[in-house]
């Protein structure tokens, strides 16, 4: 193992986890996010050396995930995945936060495009500039989609509540 390989292992351990939930919760929780995951390591493993060190290493991991999430997207051509609920209880930071647990349920039924964005902002914290640098869209474009989600989220919130 060269000192760039260790250096990767080395970025990746941190964030790690959190790249996976964004992974699991953008593809709605389906069997594939495992796939999507280890693809999305393999090809950051394999473009390394074209990292450049003075850049956010995880927003450009994540934009390699998020071309890897949008790649599944074309290839299964689903829209509608059936949510996993014992699965989204397990990525619940806290277990006894139910409006959380709920919220994401329901961030479930959001359109592909609007999920992703969706979490990758209040679950994963990346601000609009960064999502805007992982996922290649202006950033008015990014704050159209979460106003989108916030306002599918309250229709489907309210919906369910009638």
């Amino acid at each position: 193992m060269t000192i760039s390989d260790t250096l990767f292992w080395d970025y990746l351990a941190p964030i790690k986890h959190k790249l996976y939930n964004y992974i699991h919760k953008s593809l709605n929780f389906s069997q594939d996010a495992d796939d999507v995951f280890q693809e999305t390591i393999l090809r950051a493993f394999q473009y390394f050396r074209s990292f450049q060190k003075d850049k956010n290493f995880s927003a450009w991991l994540f934009s390699i995930a998020h071309n890897e999430v949008k790649r599944s997207f074309k290839k299964s051509r689903r829209q509608s995945l059936v949510l996993n609920s014992d699965a989204l209880k397990s990525t619940v930071a806290n277990p006894s936060d139910e409006l959380v647990r709920e919220v994401y349920r329901f961030a479930g039924r959001l359109k592909p495009r609007e999920r992703e964005i969706f979490f990758l902002f209040y679950e994963s914290g990346f601000s609009i500039a960064e999502i805007s640098d992982i996922s290649g869209l202006k950033e008015g474009h990014i704050k159209l989609l979460l106003f989108q989600a916030r306002n599918h989220l309250k229709k489907i919130i309210g919906a369910q509540n009638e």
